[in-house]
C-alpha cells in the first residue's frame, strides 16, 4: 500500500460540502462530519473540510501498487469538481 499527494480544493461553500458528501454516500463512500478516513475498493482516504476557509482537502493514504495515484486524482476531481 502507498500513499497518493494530497489533493487541496478551494472555493467550497457548505452548501457544495453537503451536497460533495450526499454524492460520496450514493457511490458508495462513507463520507460523514468536517474530517475523517474512510476505505473504499481497497483504498484508505482521509479527508478535512475547513468551512471558515472554504478548503477541502482529501488525500488517498493507502492504495494497491497497480492503480496509479494519476487515476485517483482524477476520479476525486471528477467528483470535487
Amino acid at each position: 500500500m502507498s500513499n497518493c499527494p494530497p489533493m487541496t480544493f478551494e472555493g467550497i461553500s457548505a452548501a457544495q460540502y453537503a451536497i460533495l458528501l450526499q454524492t460520496a454516500q450514493s457511490q458508495g463512500l462513507n463520507l460523514t462530519g468536517e474530517s475523517g478516513s474512510t476505505s473504499y475498493q481497497g483504498m484508505d482516504f482521509t479527508w478535512n473540510y475547513d468551512q471558515a476557509n472554504q478548503t477541502l482537502a482529501i488525500q488517498c493514504t493507502g492504495k494497491p501498487i497497480f492503480i496509479p495515484c494519476s487515476m485517483i486524482e482524477a476520479k476525486v476531481r471528477s467528483v470535487v469538481g
